[in-house]
């Protein structure tokens, strides 16, 4: 907030000049005038006014277990993706989203299927790696983005904000808050799909201490891919209650179904080359009797705050995340079968482009997460020291319930060619039980000690009780683990001068353990989980409305993988080294910009398969880059012109480090034009993405157990209608 006081001795002057004059006070009934030689001191009058805020840039973040609530002051790597910045980009999934940040990627990300991601060179956990509003968020879903504020992309600090989580980082989705507001957006693209939101909220009581707004979406999904098709609703609550001065009630609540055609990836030719010359638009393996998936998810969240003085809160808070996965797809995998150039190539397709295709059906694919929290935060003096205390207490239950799934062959097809058709199976399911049950009770302390204004540290940690079973298909229990852990947080920083801010970092993590794929001999078991642990050097320098941030990381987390006798194990660990480098925020009056750019060197090591260790880790390119800008126009008010740019260098596309996918550059341009008619505020967008038609592989990634090509999107070009009314 900027502050211009006005001094008004002019104008005291002029009325002077005129004659004596007088100012009548009606209190008593007294009346006071002026004598023309005195001079009249008014009192100064100071005027506020708010600076424009950057609309790629929210400096204002609230994590568990800092005190401060601005990102230079946080000593970690984060970034921030606000609602304009979405809107702007017509983004639909966290795929769009994360393309802002150079760190993150796509690890196994498939139209019609809920995605995956690489944070810092580490796979995402689906169960601990996403949070809404600081609560855990089951990862099965595509989480809309209709009713969110912004998307936080932490990094090194998931420890302390999810408990249980990869070194890499996690996602935090921030709901938007009850205010008056009322708005509709229509919105389509070139392939077809069309989109209609509402966003309607309003505050009222006689201290507007009420609120509630409400986020409606309907929306046809038309890909590239032919037979695709799909179908999304969603509908989100929120509501605010200021019970007194001192206290707060938030409520959340958000349901979405969608339905969609999964769009299956390419496997390597032979196991040693990349497809080449394949069509944007076929849809590999299709046949007419498979079913869309559909994915219907249940996030809900409560808290209140209790404010007992200017020094001290607490907190209670629950929530719930609920994901159900119906899968029924014709999936390409492999080549076994007679029409294979060679039989028994590994899992990938034949030099031909031959594949066997396969039935799958997984119905009723249950994940849910249940946690309860309670806190306290407040500061206090030790002598010229003052602590900044967090402790948190904090109770999680996950649940894991599937089917003995079916996966049968029913036929081959070839990537070249529109698949034949053949009849499903008659295999029933087996049964349908609970592979995973876990109990988690953690108490978080953190102190914040500030020793004079140049110097602080971050003590504390997280004391861990995991409780977790994990079962076989018929019923038995496979693995039991009890476990008792501390892992330790530290952090040092140092403010060498105003709006400077040097840290230093360390950190031990604790993730769930993965899945066996389903041709493992320990198909489908749950192993126990991994340990991490993360180092991070920072430094952030804040100027003006710009944030230039550094990091420096080295991260190492214990791997699974399937070996060579096909046991799904723990063994060796990855280690990546890393070097981020960022801008966030208003470069000119005019301009807004968002760009990261990292570099990371990941390798296995200490692992019994030599052939996986020595290079690059499986789809971690060495350098990314990201770059989006927003140029208002000074001779068209209200006019934006958008740009943006992603890199990526070339990276591996299998475990042995054998085969590479080329490196990429994706442009894409857009605007935005906001404009008052009829009374009402109208915002017209429109972009065009991969604005030079460029075929590449976006994603190379494993996932369980199996090695994946993605193409991304050829040029597409959405358009956007939205009013205020």
């Amino acid at each position: 907030m900027n502050t211009y006081p006005f001094s008004f001795s002019h104008l005291q002057k002029a009325l002077l000049a005129v004659g004596s004059f007088s100012y009548l006070g009606l209190s008593s009934g007294m009346a006071y005038a002026a004598d023309e030689n005195e001079t009249a001191q008014l009192a100064t009058i100071t005027v506020t006014a708010d600076k424009a805020q950057a609309a790629y840039y929210q400096p204002q973040v609230n994590l568990t277990g800092f005190t401060q609530q601005t990102q230079a002051e946080i000593p970690a790597s984060l970034t921030t993706v606000t609602a304009q910045l979405i809107a702007d980009q017509h983004a639909k999934t966290l795929t769009d989203v994360v393309k802002n940040d150079a760190a993150v990627g796509d690890g196994y990300a498939p139209i019609g299927y809920y995605p995956n991601f690489m944070m810092r060179g580490f796979m995402l956990n689906a169960g601990s790696s996403y949070l809404l509003n600081g609560h855990l968020l089951r990862g099965q879903q595509n989480v809309a983005l209709e009713n969110k504020a912004q998307v936080e992309i932490l990094k090194g600090i998931s420890a302390i904000q999810s408990g249980m989580s990869t070194p890499g980082g996690v996602i935090n989705y921030v709901t938007k808050r009850p205010e008056n507001v009322r708005s509709l957006t229509i919105e389509g693209d070139s392939h077809g799909g069309n989109r209609v939101a509402t966003d309607l909220g309003g505050l009222f009581g006689e201290k507007q201490q009420f609120g509630y707004r409400i986020n409606l979406a309907k929306e046809e999904i038309h890909p590239y891919v032919d037979h695709a098709d799909g179908q999304r609703v969603f509908g989100s609550l929120a509501l605010d209650w200021k019970v007194s001065d001192r206290s707060k009630l938030e409520f959340d609540l958000e349901s979405q179904r969608q339905r969609q055609r999964s769009v299956p990836g390419y496997q390597l030719l032979g196991g040693t080359a990349l497809p080449t010359n394949v069509n944007w638009d076929r849809l590999l393996g299709y046949q007419s009797w498979g079913k869309p998936v559909t994915n219907e998810s249940l996030n809900a969240g409560l808290k209140y705050t209790y404010q007992f003085n200017d020094n001290w809160t607490a907190n209670l808070a629950a929530s719930q995340s609920r994901v159900v996965v119906d899968d029924y797809s014709a999936f390409p995998w492999a080549c076994y079968s007679s029409v294979c150039e060679i039989s028994g190539l590994g899992n990938s397709f034949d030099a031909q482009g031959n594949y066997d295709i396969y039935e799958f059906r997984s119905p009723n694919d249950s994940y849910l997460t249940n946690q309860f929290k309670t806190g306290l935060n407040g500061k206090f003096n030790t002598g010229t020291w003052q602590h900044n205390l967090s402790l948190e207490l904090s109770q999680t239950y996950k649940r894991h319930a599937q089917y003995d799934a079916v996966n049968v062959q029913v036929g081959s097809g070839n990537i070249y060619t529109d698949s034949e058709t053949y009849n499903p199976s008659n295999v029933p399911l087996g049964n349908h039980y609970k592979s995973l049950d876990s109990q988690q009770t953690a108490l978080n302390v953190l102190d914040q000690i500030e020793f004079n204004t140049a110097w602080s540290v971050l003590l504390g940690g997280k004391l861990l009780h995991l409780d977790e079973n994990a079962y076989a298909a018929d019923g038995s229990n496979i693995r039991e683990t009890n476990l008792d852990r501390f892992l330790p947080q530290f952090a040092v920083m140092y403010q060498p001068w105003e709006h400077t801010h040097v840290y230093a970092s360390y950190a031990k993590g604790l993730s769930d353990g993965g899945q066996a794929p389903w041709f493992a001999n320990n198909a489908f078991a749950t192993l126990s989980p991994v340990y991490s642990a993360q180092y991070e050097l920072g430094i952030k320098q804040q100027w003006q409305a710009l944030l230039f941030s550094a990091a420096l990381f080295d991260l190492k987390q214990d791997n699974q993988y399937t070996n060579a006798n096909y046991d799904y194990v723990t063994d060796g660990e990855q280690h990546n080294l890393g070097l981020e480098l960022g801008v966030q925020g208003r470069l000119s009056p005019n301009l807004d910009i968002s760009s990261t750019m990292a570099f990371i060197d990941s390798q296995l090591k200490g692992i019994d398969a030599a052939e996986y260790s020595g290079h690059q880790t499986q789809n971690v390119p060495k350098l990314r880059f990201a770059s989006h800008v927003s140029y208002a126009v000074p001779q068209v008010d209200g006019l934006r012109l958008l740009a943006g740019m992603q890199y990526s260098s070339d990276k591996y596309a299998n475990k042995a480090g054998t085969v590479k996918v080329p490196s990429f550059t994706v442009f894409d341009i857009g605007s935005a034009y906001n404009f008052r008619a009829y009374g009402y505020d109208n915002t017209l967008r429109l972009n065009i993405d991969n604005l030079f038609n460029k075929k590449y592989w976006r994603d190379a990634g494993s996932f369980f157990g199996d090695d994946y090509l993605f193409l991304g999107a050829p040029r597409s070009a959405q358009f956007s209608w939205t009013v205020n009314f």
